[in-house]
C-alpha cells in the first residue's frame, strides 16, 4: 500500500513537471516571435566571410596600424574585439568612422600567447549603413593571402570593403588598403536581433 502512494505521487508530480517544461517552451517561442532572440557568432569576419582553413602566414615589418574596413548591412552589437598575434604585450586597439577617420573608440587588450584569439568584451552599437575601420597597432602580426577571392566580401550582415594599414607607432587612422590579404587577424564576436 505504501509503494502504490509513492508511484501515485510520481504519477502526479509528472505532469506538473511536464506542465512547467510546456510553459517554458511556449514563453521561449513568444519571445523569438516577438522579436527579443538574438543571433550571435564568434569571429564574425573569419567564419562568415572568409576561410578559416587558409595558410597562416607572420611579418615581422611593423610597426602598423592595422586592421580592417567595413560596412554595418544591419544593425547589432559588437560583443568583443578578437585579436590573434604573434607578439606578446598590450595591443590598442581602435573603432573608427572612416568617413570622418577620427576615433570612436579605443581598448587596450594583452596578448598573453601566440596561438589563441584574446578578446576584449566591449557591447560597441553598430548603426545600419555606417563604414567602421577596426584597427590595432603591431610590429609583427599574422596574414592570409585570400588567392582566389578579393575584398569586398558581403553577407546579410556586413560587406568587409578591405584590410588597411598605415606605417608608425602612434595611433592613426590607416589610410592605405588592399583587396587581396587580411591583415592582422582582427576580427569580432557579433550580435543582432532575430525578428
Amino acid at each position: 500500500l505504501i509503494e502504490i502512494k509513492k508511484t501515485m505521487k510520481t504519477k502526479i508530480q509528472l505532469p506538473f513537471y511536464a506542465s512547467i517544461v510546456i510553459l517554458f517552451f511556449t514563453v521561449g517561442c513568444m519571445m523569438f516571435k516577438g522579436g527579443f532572440s538574438f543571433g550571435s557568432q564568434e569571429n564574425y569576419f573569419q567564419t562568415a566571410l572568409y576561410s578559416s582553413g587558409l595558410p597562416i602566414k607572420i611579418a615581422n615589418t611593423g610597426p602598423w596600424e592595422m586592421g580592417e574596413t567595413f560596412l554595418a548591412k544591419s544593425g547589432g552589437k559588437i560583443k568583443s574585439i578578437n585579436i590573434k598575434n604573434p607578439e606578446l604585450g598590450v595591443k590598442r586597439i581602435t573603432i573608427w568612422d572612416t568617413e570622418t577617420r577620427l576615433p570612436i573608440a579605443t581598448y587596450s587588450l594583452k596578448i598573453e600567447n601566440i596561438k589563441d584569439y584574446h578578446k576584449i568584451f566591449v557591447d560597441f552599437p553598430l548603426v545600419q549603413g555606417k563604414i567602421y575601420t577596426l584597427s590595432f597597432n603591431t610590429v609583427s602580426y599574422y596574414y592570409h593571402e585570400l588567392n582566389f577571392k578579393k575584398l569586398p566580401l558581403s553577407d546579410e550582415h556586413f560587406t568587409l570593403i578591405s584590410t588597411n594599414y598605415k606605417q608608425g607607432h602612434w595611433q592613426q587612422f590607416p589610410e592605405f588598403s588592399t583587396d587581396n590579404i587580411i591583415h592582422g587577424f582582427i576580427d569580432i564576436d557579433f550580435e543582432w536581433a532575430m525578428n
